[in-house]
């Protein structure tokens, strides 16, 4: 996988990943937006929409999306269809048990609220070559 640092920006001589938070709860984006920036990576957003979601997706390089299913505007599956047609990774988080749509059908990962916060940090890992809940400076 070929991650695209924003403006060539690195931390300790790694590229900084980029992860979409997309959440409409706003205690869980911040708590998200934490999480991800702990494991070293830079969190774009969060944006509690599909439609700000799209608009991102178009604008800032994304190495892997956190995607909530239920949004303030629809379900997540158009931004979902985006991100496949895209190839890029993304996980969903969500309150469901049994999911509304096929949303999680390409989805590398499938999480249920409340938030687990050693797997996200262990799933953004994978992606910046962070060990677990350390940050790069």
């Amino acid at each position: 996988m070929s991650v695209i640092p924003r403006n060539g920006e690195m931390r300790a001589g790694k590229p900084v990943v980029g992860v979409l938070i997309v959440e409409d709860s706003w205690n869980v984006a911040l708590s998200l937006k934490g999480i991800v920036e702990q494991a070293g990576a830079r969190a774009i957003g969060p944006v509690p929409t599909v439609r700000e979601a799209l608009r991102v997706v178009e604008t800032q390089p994304i190495a892997l999306a956190l995607v909530d299913m239920n949004l303030k505007d629809h379900f997540a599956d158009p931004l979902v269809d985006v991100l496949i047609a895209r190839n890029i990774p993304y996980a969903i988080i969500t309150a469901y048990d049994a999911l509304p749509t096929d949303a999680d059908r390409a989805a590398i990962d499938r999480m249920n609220k409340p938030l687990d916060h050693a797997r996200i940090s262990a799933l953004i890992a994978a992606f910046t070559g962070n060990q677990p809940g350390k940050s790069i400076a």
